[in-house]
């Protein structure tokens, strides 16, 4: 498979779940902070900018980082149906030659790199959303 369909696949897998979980997100966003906003003279933009973004910011962070975890299961499953390479290839290659332990260095591997992810975004929500945490 190109780059293309398996992005495309990645999309259509987790942007439904994304628009999803982002849109519980806003709608969670206290209504009391938001009468306050309008309370005090703010404007639907100064609402927006100043009290909802910044309570939904840390949510979407962690909503990406969930998702990633779908994505990587996509891109296997992509690379399992119809690649030439790739660590789903790979595996797949693996288990027809009956490799087990390649199998479980390539699960390894795997592992490995959706631990760094998940460690990428959980350092980008510390730093960027400083604010949500107590």
């Amino acid at each position: 498979i190109d780059e293309i369909p398996k992005i495309t696949l990645i999309f259509i897998g987790t942007v439904f779940y994304n628009t999803l979980m982002i849109m519980d997100a806003v709608k969670f966003v206290p209504k009391s902070l938001i009468e306050t906003t309008y309370t005090l003279g703010g404007n639907r933009l100064q609402t927006l900018l100043q009290v909802i973004t910044p309570h939904v910011v840390p949510n979407i962070i962690d909503t990406f980082r969930i998702n990633v975890a779908a994505s990587w299961n996509l891109v296997i499953v992509a690379e399992l149906v119809a690649a030439e390479v790739g660590l789903g290839k790979r595996i797949l290659l693996a288990q027809k030659f009956l490799r087990t332990e390649q199998i479980f260095a390539y699960l390894i591997v795997l592992g490995l790199i959706g631990f760094a992810i998940d460690l990428l975004f959980r350092w980008l929500l510390r730093t960027s959303c400083r604010w949500s945490f107590d």
